[in-house]
């Protein structure tokens, strides 16, 4: 039976998070091949999940607030125009600081993106899959997986700050280049599976609490075992 203090306590809690749902514009749909966020409408809100289509382009102007609810996800297929500011970052979190919400996905191989000025919080994981591009600026905060990149050859990081996340960058298979980005005060810095490498500055992945850097090749040298595929999914089950 629930206790009139449980109750009163969900009923705020349901109370507040519509109440945060409410304030904002839903997310927009496509319109002549395109995805468009407007500052003047922010905050938006993603409740679910939304495709950005191969043929459509995503544009959101600086100071854009999203508020993505517990099962929000974005896939972006199409193009990808995110150039937010120092003055006016883009700003992806979750709607509820209680709850992850699951993250971006780029998927954009025929498009090359560019990111600017862009905080990621409080996601379960942002993935870079066959894709290129480039992100300046941009924030992983309080993430599950920060940012996972897997297939893509040529993703570069400039002035990213990568903390409070559980595992901050994982490089499955693919080619990082690092200019400038600092990766501290996560539980795990940087992960290199055997089919990834990272280029550039190590010397700013510190101060992460079980490990800086972790390589699978160094692991099997030394082990002469592989890290088996279901460890990553168990960590996943458990969350």
């Amino acid at each position: 039976m629930i206790s009139r203090f449980m109750r009163s306590s969900i009923i705020t809690l349901i109370t507040l998070t519509s109440s945060i749902f409410a304030s904002g514009m839903p997310f927009p749909v496509t319109e002549n091949g395109k995805v468009l966020l407007k500052e003047s409408d922010s905050p938006y809100v993603l409740e679910q999940g939304v495709v950005v289509a191969e043929s459509d382009t995503l544009v959101i102007e600086p100071g854009v607030t999203v508020l993505m609810g517990e099962f929000a996800k974005l896939m972006i297929r199409g193009s990808i125009k995110i150039a937010g500011t120092n003055d006016k970052p883009v700003v992806f979190s979750g709607a509820d600081s209680v709850a992850n919400w699951n993250g971006f996905h780029i998927m954009s191989s025929a498009h090359p993106f560019e990111i600017k000025s862009l905080t990621v919080e409080n996601a379960f994981r942002n993935t870079i899959f066959r894709s290129r591009g480039s992100l300046e600026n941009v924030n992983f905060f309080n993430n599950y997986y920060g940012l996972w990149i897997d297939e893509s050859s040529d993703i570069t990081l400039v002035r990213c700050t990568f903390a409070h996340n559980r595992y901050a960058l994982s490089v499955r298979a693919g080619r990082v280049i690092s200019n400038g980005s600092n990766i501290s005060e996560n539980v795990y810095g940087l992960y290199l599976e055997t089919g990834g490498k990272l280029d550039g500055d190590t010397d700013l992945i510190r101060n992460n609490l079980e490990s800086d850097i972790r390589s699978e090749a160094a692991d099997l040298m030394l082990s002469k075992k592989r890290v088996r595929r279901n460890v990553w999914h168990n960590i996943e089950a458990r969350f």
